[in-house]
């Protein structure tokens, strides 16, 4: 017996591709699509800056124009390979990141109503 998919799902899920088709797979902004499910970081929300990316000579600057008071550094795999807590909070850190092999990181800022923006970082 052969089992048929309904026509309202086809024409959802038709209509679904072609409104998010003008958006890259990973853009600054939420989406859901049965084919892609993400979030995406949003670092210009709290008039975040982190720069330059990609990051060539190991130092890293985070900026914001309101007070974070951690920031975490993940490898690809999830593992957090940098920490630092700034318990008065801070808008503004240069981070020595010498020590990071080239490659693609997390770099997730905490602010102080608990919540956290995540963006990429590429070391070169």
């Amino acid at each position: 017996m052969k089992k048929s998919i309904p026509a309202i799902v086809i024409l959802f899920l038709w209509a679904t591709m072609l409104s998010a088709s003008d958006r890259p797979p990973y853009a600054d902004t939420h989406a859901l699509n049965p084919f892609f499910l993400y979030q995406e970081s949003q670092f210009n929300q709290q008039g975040l800056e982190m720069y330059p990316n990609p990051m060539t000579d190991g130092t890293l600057t985070i900026k914001s124009e309101e007070a974070f008071y951690s920031i975490q550094i993940l490898n690809i795999t999830g593992k957090i390979v940098y920490n630092q807590e700034f318990p008065s909070g801070s808008n503004l850190e240069t981070l020595e990141l010498s020590k990071l092999e080239k490659g693609m990181y997390l770099v997730r800022t905490i602010f102080s109503n608990s919540i956290n923006h995540t963006g990429k970082l590429i070391v070169k």
